[in-house]
C-alpha cells in the first residue's frame, strides 16, 4: 500500500498540480466562481417559483393546481420572480465572457476592464442576440445563457489573447503622461480591441456564408447535444467521482482542480433543467427538451455528503465506533461543518488526507453513490434535478429541495450516505488496531 501511495504521489500528483494550475483552466475555475451572485440569485428566485407560486411546484401538489392561492400566484408573484432570470441565468454565457476577459487579463498584469468589455463585445459580435430554434428551447430567443456557454467559453479564453497579444507587441496608442490614466487606458485599448473585433467578425462571417448559421447556431446544432449525451455517461460520471477524492486524498482541492470541466458542461445542464423546468418541461432524458439525469449539483445532494469523500459517514462512523478518543474528538468537531458540507477540519485533522488506512473508503465511496445517485434518477426512483441550491445545504434537505420536493432524491441521499458509512465502517474499526 505504502509503495502504491509513493507512486501516486511521485507520478500522479506533480501532474495533476500542473494541470491545476494551468493559467487557463484557473481563469475558468474562477470566472465561473466569480458568477455565484448571478447563479445564486437566479437560482432562489427559480426556487421560490418551483417551490411555491406555479401550478406544477411543490406546493400545488399537495393543495391542488387549481387552489385560489396557486391561481393568484401564478398570475401575481410568479411573473416577477421570472423577471429576475432574465438578468441573472439568462446572461450567463455574456457574463462568463466578460469576468474570462477580466480574470486573464488581471492575471497577466493587463488592464482587465478593457479585455473584459472587449472580450463581451466579441461574443455579441459572433451573433448571440440571435437564436431561432424551434426543435430545442424554442422560448429562447438569444444565445446570452445557458444555450451559449460553451462557445462563450470558446470565446472567452481566445478573444484575451489576441488582445494580450498585441500589448505584448507594444501595438498600442501611446499618450503623453499628463493625459489621465482612465484616458490612456482607454486609448491603449484602441487597436487591440479592434484587432480582436475583427478576428472574430470574420469569424461569423465566414460561418454565415458556408453554413448558413452563426457559430452559435452551428456549435448546437452539430456538437452541442453530442457532448451533453456524452457527458451522461456513467463512465464519464464516475471518472469524476474517482479522480476528486484521489486528488484530495494528496492534498489537492479534487473539486476545485476538476470544477473547470464540472461547471461548464453540467453546469450548464443545470441552468438549462432549470429554466426548462420553470417552462413545464418535466420529462427526463438526453434528448433536446428534455431534463438531464445528472447535473453539476447532483454531486452535491447525493456525492459530496459532508463533503468530498462523504466524510459525514466516516464521522459518524468514528462517534459510533471508535475507540480512540483522538480521533472521535476531531469527529465531533467535524460534525457540525460536514452538516454544512464542509470537511476540512476531519481531511487534515483525522487525517484523511495521506491517510492509508483510509485510502480505500474515501476514494471508494464516491463512485458507489455515485452509481447510487445516477440510477436512482435513471430509473425515475429520484425526480431530476430543477432547482439550484447552496451547496452548503444539509444532506437528504438538499436532495428534497434541488429536486422540487422528491421523496424519492431524499432517500436515495439516504441511501447514499449509509453506503459510504457500511464503506467506511472497516477501516474506522481497523483503525483501532493502530497508534497514532
Amino acid at each position: 500500500m505504502n509503495g502504491l501511495i509513493q507512486w501516486i504521489e511521485d507520478k500522479f500528483v506533480p501532474i495533476a498540480a500542473k494541470i491545476g494550475s494551468q493559467k487557463h483552466l484557473t481563469a475558468i475555475r474562477d470566472s465561473f466562481a466569480s458568477l455565484m451572485p448571478l447563479i445564486m440569485a437566479g437560482a432562489i428566485a427559480v426556487l421560490l417559483n418551483n417551490v411555491f407560486f406555479v401550478p406544477w411546484g411543490l406546493l400545488a401538489n399537495f393543495i391542488g393546481a387549481e387552489s385560489d392561492f396557486i391561481v393568484w400566484t401564478s398570475t401575481n408573484l410568479a411573473p416577477l420572480f421570472s423577471a429576475i432570470d432574465a438578468g441573472t441565468l439568462s446572461i450567463m454565457a455574456l457574463a462568463l465572457c466578460f469576468s474570462l476577459g477580466y480574470k486573464r487579463a488581471e492575471y497577466e498584469g493587463k488592464d482587465a476592464l478593457s479585455v473584459a468589455l472587449v472580450t463581451a463585445g466579441c461574443f455579441i459580435v459572433c451573433g448571440a442576440l440571435t437564436r431561432n430554434n424551434e426543435l430545442v428551447a424554442s422560448y429562447v430567443t438569444h444565445f446570452l445563457g445557458a444555450q451559449g456557454l460553451f462557445v462563450g467559453l470558446g470565446i472567452g479564453l481566445i478573444a484575451p489573447e489576441i488582445y494580450l497579444w498585441v500589448v505584448d507587441r507594444g501595438w498600442v496608442i501611446h499618450l503623453p503622461e499628463t493625459v489621465p490614466p482612465a484616458v490612456s487606458r482607454a486609448f491603449a485599448g484602441i487597436i487591440p480591441g479592434l484587432l480582436a473585433f475583427f478576428a472574430f467578425g470574420l469569424v461569423s462571417f465566414f460561418f454565415t456564408q458556408f453554413t448558413a448559421m452563426n457559430v452559435f447556431a452551428w456549435f448546437e446544432n452539430n456538437i452541442q447535444a453530442t457532448l451533453m449525451q456524452l457527458s451522461q455517461s456513467i463512465w464519464s460520471v464516475l471518472l469524476i467521482s474517482t479522480l476528486i477524492p484521489l486528488l484530495w486524498f494528496f492534498g489537492l482541492h479534487g473539486a476545485n482542480l476538476l470544477e473547470a470541466v464540472m461547471s461548464p458542461v453540467y453546469g450548464t445542464m443545470g441552468i438549462m433543467n432549470i429554466q426548462n423546468f420553470a417552462q413545464g418541461i418535466t420529462q427526463m432524458g438526453t434528448e433536446v427538451n428534455q431534463l438531464a439525469p445528472w447535473v453539476r449539483s447532483s454531486w452535491d445532494i447525493y456525492v459530496f455528503l459532508g463533503g468530498s469523500g462523504a466524510t459525514l459517514a466516516l464521522v459518524a462512523a468514528i462517534l459510533l465506533f471508535s475507540k480512540k478518543t483522538e480521533d472521535k474528538e476531531i469527529a465531533k468537531y467535524g460534525l457540525g461543518c460536514g452538516l454544512f458540507q464542509i470537511n476540512e477540519p476531519v481531511l487534515f485533522g483525522l487525517p484523511v488526507v495521506l491517510n492509508p488506512i483510509y485510502l480505500i473508503p474515501f476514494i471508494l465511496s464516491q463512485p458507489v453513490m455515485t452509481l447510487i445517485g445516477y440510477y436512482a434518477t435513471v430509473f425515475g426512483f429520484a425526480a431530476p434535478v430543477v432547482n439550484t441550491i447552496p451547496w452548503t445545504t444539509p444532506p437528504v434537505l438538499g436532495a428534497y429541495l434541488a429536486t422540487n420536493g422528491s421523496f424519492g432524491a431524499a432517500l436515495t441521499a439516504i441511501l447514499c450516505m449509509l453506503a459510504a458509512f457500511v464503506i467506511y465502517l472497516p477501516f474506522v474499526m481497523a483503525a483501532n488496531k493502530t497508534k497514532k
